[in-house]
Parts: C-alpha cells; structure tokens; sequence
C-alpha cells in the first residue's frame, strides 16, 4: 500500500505549508506574528501556539542551509545576467563588488522566510505532536480572545493542541 494516507505525506498539505512558510506566516495555521524582528522570532505562534523549535538543538541548521542555498542561487543568476547582457564587454569589477554587496544583502534579507520555509518542509514530513505547542494560557495573552479564524486558513486538522492545565 503506497497511498499517501499510510506514509502521512500529502501534496497539498505540504503546498499548503510551504505557501503559507514563504509568506512569513506559521505553516500550521497561518497566522504572521512569528517575529520579534527581523532576525528575532518568538518561542511559539501566537494562533496556534506551535513551538517554533521543534526540541532538537540543530532543528535551524536546515533554515541555515535553505538560507545559504538561496544566497548561492541568487548570486549565480546574478553572474549570468549581468555577464550575458554585457557581454563582450563585462563589467568584471562590477560583478565582483556587486557580487559581494548580494552575499552579504540576501542572507539578511531572506533570513525570515528561510526560518518559516525550513519549518513548513519540517512539518510537511514531520506533523506536529501534541508537545510541541505551548500552553493555552502562553498563546493567548490575558484579555486577548481566543482566535476566531480570520485572516488564517487554519483547519481542524492543521491545529493541534495540548491540553492545558490548570487554566
């Protein structure tokens, strides 16, 4: 049997995710308020409550390599626009400063979406458990009603979670 109900994998989940990851938003429920800042992002989702480090100590060294990846990718299209638009005559120092200028810009300027991204490919192979969220009391801040579903594409089976104690 090689359905995708007994591997757990599922296409349109992980669009889905990824879509949802590539907008800077949770991939579980996609609300946006992941970040503290830029380079900052929260312990967890505020509309879910997902735990934005899945518990292994090297979980971002894959947001590290989409990043890089991504960096790399850029300045090779880089190269060869410029080098085939100007060619015969290419402008060797522009490339090699502009090219500088783009590794140290992109890493910076991707580092958001690459954090979300790696977490959407994550939790496209791997779902969530029940432990990875966060307490009810630490997702919604006092005075603040619970999520009602607007402006997210949350379903019932993306949204899990723990049950809270004492609240």
């Amino acid at each position: 049997m090689n359905d995708a109900a007994s591997t757990g994998w599922n296409l349109r989940r992980a669009i889905r995710l990824t879509a949802r990851g590539l907008r800077r938003r949770c991939p579980n429920c996609g609300s946006g308020d992941l970040f503290r800042s830029w380079l900052r992002t929260r312990p967890h989702c505020r509309g879910c409550g997902l735990l934005l480090d899945r518990g292994e100590s090297d979980f971002f060294i894959g947001a590290y390599t989409v990043n890089f990846v991504t960096a790399e990718l850029l300045l090779v299209a880089f190269l060869a626009l410029i080098a085939g638009v100007t060619w015969p005559d290419v402008p060797w120092s522009f490339i090699y400063y502009g090219g500088i200028a783009l590794m140290v810009i992109a890493p910076i300027a991707f580092f958001p979406f690459s954090r979300t991204l790696w977490l959407a490919i994550d939790l496209a192979f791997r779902p969530a458990t029940a432990a990875e969220f966060a307490p009810r009391a630490a997702v919604e801040p006092a005075g603040r009603p619970p999520p009602d579903g607007h402006g997210s594409a949350a379903s019932a089976g993306d949204v899990v979670r723990r049950a809270t104690t004492g609240a």
